[in-house]
């Protein structure tokens, strides 16, 4: 299938805050991470609060010879956080030319010095172009989850893994389930024929946005992808449910009201399908609401339910 590449803008990174290690009980894991851009703005989080606040402003100071920083956070009253727990962050400046290394779907990997401070060494960028020392590198390529090496030499962040997510249907809520769903770890791409729809700039940078596309295009996603269909037209939410119902998914959303919904089933009975345990038909948690913000929360809160289900498992 032809799906453009992510028209995400190229993020100018000048600092970041990496959490590092954590014991007991606190409101962040291993791998958190915070950066400054060259305008001044913040993104990601290392876990909230005071120490968040204290970090945002080590991210802020002018840029000196203090840098890489090694801060260590004992959460207890003291400092407005009873979780208990302990925290070290490594704050570093990062050369510009590794910006790519903070979009969406890259890796990177940094370098303990003496102190146990890092430098950010290499990387690979989403779309899979290797940056940086080769040795790094590998170092890299053996993690499966965010930490340092047997070694304790390389601590490295490998990209999570991003489901699919293939919604159908740019309208409202398929735009609303976009807006929240980027950041869940999700590959989102959105599909409608629509031109004046099929808009880019109406998604967040990472969503593929498609136009164009043949029922050939769609025949094998991956065993994890998660389907949602909500066109604009009866007709053609049938036809994709009827094409997708045969395969193996996590999880296959139809919105629908009771009578649509019972309409559907009687006709994929009289085709002889069977009714698969991922179809969910209407989508969603029900009761939440019916404005598009409240469809989206709701369709997320189930795919998060079943995804924390099989994390449990």
């Amino acid at each position: 299938m032809n799906v453009p590449a992510s028209h995400q803008r190229l993020l100018r990174v000048v600092r970041e805050a990496v959490v590092i290690q954590v014991r007991g009980s606190a409101p962040t894991a291993v791998g958190a991470s915070m950066y400054l851009l060259e305008d001044g703005s913040l993104r990601g989080t290392v876990g909230g609060g005071h120490m968040e606040y204290q970090i945002c402003q080590a991210l802020r100071m002018p840029r000196s010879d203090v840098f890489p920083a090694l801060l260590s956070f004992t959460l207890g009253t003291e400092g407005d956080q009873c979780c208990g727990g302990q925290v070290e962050i490594t704050v570093l400046d990062v050369p510009l030319f590794f910006s790519e290394l903070y979009q969406a779907g890259a890796s990177r990997v940094y370098q303990r010095d003496a102190a146990g401070n890092l430098q950010l060494m290499a990387g690979m960028t989403r779309l899979g172009r290797s940056m940086g020392a080769a040795e790094s590198l590998a170092a890299l390529s053996r993690a499966d989850l965010p930490g340092m090496d047997a070694e304790g030499l390389y601590f490295a962040l490998p990209a999570p893994h991003r489901q699919p997510l293939w919604i159908f249907g740019a309208g409202h809520v398929g735009r609303a389930v976009a807006r929240m769903a980027h950041e869940l770890d999700f590959a989102l791409s959105v599909f409608d024929e629509r031109v004046e729809w099929a808009d880019p700039a109406a998604f967040p940078p990472e969503v593929a946005v498609v136009d164009q596309w043949s029922w050939v295009d769609l025949q094998a996603p991956a065993t994890d992808a998660v389907v949602l269909i909500m066109t604009y037209s009866h007709a053609m939410d049938y036809a994709l449910l009827e094409h997708f119902i045969g395969k193996p998914l996590a999880y296959l959303g139809v919105i629908a009201s009771r009578s649509k919904a019972a309409r559907f089933s009687h006709a994929l009975s009289r085709a002889g399908y069977a009714m698969p345990q991922h179809l969910h038909m209407p989508m969603g948690l029900p009761g939440l609401g019916k404005k598009p913000a409240e469809i989206a929360i709701s369709v997320l809160a189930e795919l998060l339910r079943l995804r924390q289900q099989k994390t449990d498992f």
